[in-house]
């Protein structure tokens, strides 16, 4: 499976211990052992020309741990010094397993979690938000110095327990999938965490019915050769996972990079994983499984309009009247990521609330619902007020600017209060002759 593994090292203990357990991950057939210096440091030294210069020493210091390395595990070890643009580590890192194609990043991590402060911690975490590659960070519990003296305690058989969060998502069961395709994983427990804590019948019946998804997901994988236990548990996620790993002892959790929360978001890591990655103390393996999302664009029925209204409590607070208005929305797995609205004056329609949330931004979803508004409604003439720096977006869509006066007057009432000057309120009035829409290409 991991016939490629790019093994990034800083020279420092934790990275040391790190290389001496490598040989622990099955199927390798090639190591890339990386070291990343500062693009700036090129010069020779304090003492001149005859001092080595930091690629050098860098060079020396990675053949010889590549020597190591290839000793203990048996395998080819080619080792590269790459340097970082304006001292983006993480960057350089992810961009060689991008342009050398290779599946897994292997880090070491530092102290309590990730984000202790430490470079190497910061490193992982920058690897882990910003990489499309899969990532183990190799966390070895307790260990502030251990040398190797303390690789026989702590260099355990990584996949020999795994510790596998569920939460019934695409990531999940990706996830799932994915252990299962590995083919070497013998032993893992199944948690599931229902978030926060309470009673009531209602959260006794999902829980009952969490353990059956549970049971059958657990007899699936024994098809696979893969023996299970299962557990459930109440609280936050990200640290009863931890608390979990802690108490059963496990040789590593595996995670998708998205939870059910999260997946559809334009984020770069899901909470769940980020509070995982802060806690635990565990090797971290982060698998980034590819998903379609299932994406619906339509108009919103009455009975939809409360969710339009919920995406709007970030803009302005907008509503829609159903003697006047109609909604238009897109929606992701059932959620509700972007919507528009064409209210109708008595003397034309106005196009306006076109918005997505911050946390679904970047993916074009506006576009979609614009896209949708103009298809039904564009065969009348259809009339907004555009911010100054969209109106190259609804230009794409057969809006132009005109000026305030030519504006209905109902629908210029809207910014009476401008007094003329809708450019210094950021507006500029545009209009879109009654058409059929034409196909607009998805960007």
């Amino acid at each position: 499976m991991f016939k490629r593994v790019l093994v990034a090292t800083d020279f420092s203990a934790h990275a040391d211990t790190m290389l001496g357990c490598i040989g622990q991950i099955p199927g390798m057939e090639e190591i890339l052992l990386v070291h990343v210096i500062n693009g700036s440091d090129t010069g020779n030294g304090f003492f001149g020309a005859s001092s080595p210069s930091p690629q050098e020493v860098a060079l020396a210091s990675l053949d010889k741990k590549r020597q190591v390395l290839e000793q203990m595990t048996g395998i080819p070890v080619s080792g590269r010094i790459i340097e970082s643009a304006y001292g983006d580590i993480a960057g350089a890192i992810i961009s060689l397993a991008h342009m050398e194609n290779i599946p897994l990043i292997v880090m070491g991590g530092r102290g309590k979690g990730l984000l202790s402060g430490f470079i190497l911690g910061s490193v992982s975490e920058g690897v882990i938000q910003r990489s499309n590659t899969d990532v183990l960070i190799m966390h070895f519990r307790g260990v502030e110095d251990p040398g190797m003296a303390g690789l026989e305690k702590y260099c355990r058989n990584v996949f020999s327990h795994v510790l596998c969060p569920v939460d019934f998502s695409k990531p999940s069961e990706k996830t799932l999938e994915y252990a299962k395709h590995l083919g070497f994983i013998r032993h893992m427990t199944l948690l599931h965490v229902v978030n926060g804590k309470g009673s009531g019948p209602d959260r006794s019946a999902g829980i009952e019915e969490s353990k059956k998804k549970l049971a059958a997901i657990g007899t699936d994988l024994a098809q696979s050769g893969i023996l299970t236990e299962s557990i459930t548990r109440q609280g936050s996620p990200a640290r009863e996972i931890a608390r979990t790993a802690d108490e059963l002892d496990v040789s590593l959790i595996l995670l998708a990079r998205f939870g059910q929360s999260d997946y559809i978001k334009n984020i770069p890591i899901g909470s769940v994983t980020a509070g995982v990655a802060m806690h635990t103390e565990r090797p971290l393996f982060i698998v980034n499984p590819h998903i379609s999302l299932n994406v619906l664009v339509k108009e919103l029925a009455g009975r939809e309009f409360s969710l339009a209204e919920e995406v709007w409590l970030g803009y302005h607070q907008q509503n829609v009247d159903p003697a006047t208005d109609r909604a238009f929305g897109v929606f992701i797995e059932d959620t509700l990521v972007a919507a528009a609205r064409c209210r109708r004056h008595p003397d034309g329609l106005e196009v306006d609330a076109v918005y997505t949330p911050d946390q679904y931004r970047g993916r074009g979803y506006a576009r979609l619902a614009v896209r949708e508004l103009v298809r039904v409604c564009g065969n009348e003439p259809l009339y907004m007020h555009s911010t100054l720096d969209l109106i190259g977006f609804y230009g794409t869509f057969g809006f132009m600017a005109i000026k305030e006066h030519e504006l209905p007057a109902s629908i210029r009432e809207r910014f009476s209060f401008a007094d003329g000057d809708l450019e210094g309120t950021n507006v500029q009035p545009m209009y879109r002759p009654g058409q059929a829409a034409t196909p607009e290409p998805v960007s």
